[in-house]
């Protein structure tokens, strides 16, 4: 399979994959909401962010064994590949084990910080250790080939896989539910279903890379940089969860948590949207770099910032416009303080400044700059926690809002002056603009739908309207880069034309 035809399926299935998450993840908290309580979701929100976190004590090993894959797969070094894959192997191992013994302070700890009428204090600590059950597994059994596949450009296995396992998580989720089996027992069924995940990705590893057993003398100096890619990806982590840590600690309210949570849903679903893009892009921007190609890596690039700035502008003019029509619909039938305009603008702009500056990220990723750029994450998450706090104790969840949105602006500019000159070579000055451009098109696209609000009063119209909205803010964001950047327009419609046409090499 030629690259172009591997990077449209693993386009195609992160996509399936991501819609899949998008509507699962809607579904399920509707569920927590009407068959246990609304303190119970918010329970399980804020458990979930602190886990995922704390997850992250494998990130930096997973960037930096994905990043040392690509050499030896471009070379077509199989014994090079199975070194890799050794030494990983041995570290998630380690890792699993670092994760449950996190987990499981946490656990200790966490009925001291939330209360809540459903659960008593044994109750929180079983749910919060059953719900980072599916971590340990993960780094256990399932990394090593996750790593492979994702260097290797094949990220629609796992797309696939991963989309297995939530469909029968979800079906758990939903009969357990309507059943009114224990919250602890519906956490511990989907918890278990990564199971078939790694079991899928397993039969085909074993058959298409019979050599990468992980057996072998594991080359540990592939994996050195990990403690700074480790460091990177914390940091970015607790920047994506700091507001519901932050509202945890702040409100001591489960019930604000839960209202917070439903809009951070749709953020999250924003995000799961344009990782379709992002998800494949990595190991190809990571084979060029690694191949030396700079004049490729600047052509390539110029196109996909053009086009990722282009879509974020789709995208969050559209969820402008959109949320609080969602949210209405949504939230019929819970409590009136799930209303809340201010909120929705507030975590659409922190969507926005979060993926402006995704574009110097992925080259980050993909040059493995890990060392180099650990100061731009120490800056970002020391002001995120300083103004989120601050702002917070002032003017609650709208002032931790703010204080995020703060941080990614300073992270975007420190990257912008780091990336352009140390790997793509390109002029920085041109990113500006286009950064600029996207957030002037988005105002001028959304303001008069807040002047003037959608009030669509059943799902089907709320999604009709959507299909209309989203048409005129793709209108637009084009008619911006064609009347101010049009040669990189061109280059975009020639290529994504090539893609289109089945042509094995894009211009």
């Amino acid at each position: 399979m030629n690259r172009t035809k591997r990077f449209a399926l693993n386009l195609c299935a992160t996509g399936a994959y991501q819609l899949t998450a998008m509507l699962m993840g809607f579904l399920v908290p509707a569920l927590m909401i009407r068959y246990y309580s609304d303190e119970l979701n918010g329970l399980i929100v804020s458990a979930a962010e602190f886990i995922n976190y704390f997850r992250l004590v494998e990130a930096g090993l997973a960037s930096v064994a994905v990043y040392s894959l690509y050499k030896p797969l471009a070379e077509r070094d199989n014994n090079g590949v199975n070194a890799v894959i050794s030494a990983a192997r041995a570290y998630y191992n380690k890792t699993a084990l670092l994760f449950t013994g996190v987990t499981l302070a946490f656990a200790s700890v966490y009925p001291f910080i939330v209360k809540v009428s459903a659960l008593n204090a044994p109750g929180v600590f079983m749910l919060a250790l059953i719900m980072g059950l599916s971590g340990a597994l993960d780094m256990l059994t399932l990394a090593r080939y996750r790593v492979l596949l994702t260097a290797d450009q094949k990220t629609y296995v796992v797309s696939f896989a991963s989309m297995a396992s939530l469909a029968l998580q979800t079906l758990l989720i939903t009969v357990l539910s309507l059943m009114r089996v224990s919250v602890l027992i519906v956490r511990l069924a989907a918890g278990l279903t990564i199971l078939l995940r790694t079991l899928i990705l397993r039969v085909y590893v074993k058959r298409h890379y019979p050599y990468a057993h992980g057996r072998a003398k594991p080359d540990k100096s592939a994996l050195r940089q990990r403690y700074d890619a480790l460091y990177n990806q914390l940091t970015t982590a607790l920047q994506q969860s700091l507001g519901i840590i932050l509202t945890t600690f702040l409100s001591g309210s489960t019930e604000t948590v839960s209202v917070y949570g439903i809009y951070h849903m749709v953020v999250i679903g924003l995000w799961g949207i344009l990782k379709m893009v992002t998800s494949g892009i990595y190991s190809f921007f990571g084979e060029i770099i690694a191949r030396g190609d700079t004049e490729r890596l600047k052509r390539v690039y110029n196109d996909f910032e053009c086009f990722y700035l282009m879509l974020i502008t789709v995208v969050f003019s559209a969820a402008l416009i959109l949320i609080m029509p969602f949210v209405n619909l949504y939230a019929r039938g819970f409590i009136p303080g799930y209303i809340q305009p201010l909120w929705g603008v507030l975590f659409v702009l922190q969507g926005l400044t979060d993926q402006l500056h995704m574009p110097l990220d992925l080259m980050i990723t993909a040059a493995g700059a890990f060392r180099q750029t650990r100061h731009h994450n120490t800056s970002q998450t020391a002001a995120a926690v300083l103004l989120g706090g601050l702002l917070g104790m002032a003017a609650g969840v709208p002032g931790v809002l703010c204080g995020i949105i703060l941080s990614n602006l300073l992270r975007g500019a420190m990257q912008l002056a780091f990336v352009p000159k140390h790997i793509t070579k390109l002029p920085a000055r041109k990113t500006l603009l286009r950064v600029l451009r996207a957030l002037l098109t988005v105002a001028l696209v959304s303001l008069p739908f807040w002047l003037n609000p959608l009030t669509p009063v059943r799902f089907i119209i709320w999604v009709l309207q959507a299909a209309g909205v989203t048409l005129g803010c793709a209108a637009a964001a084009f008619l911006s880069a064609w009347l101010f950047d049009r040669e990189a327009t061109r280059s975009l419609i020639k290529r994504l034309t090539a893609l289109a046409g089945g042509r094995k090499k894009a211009p």
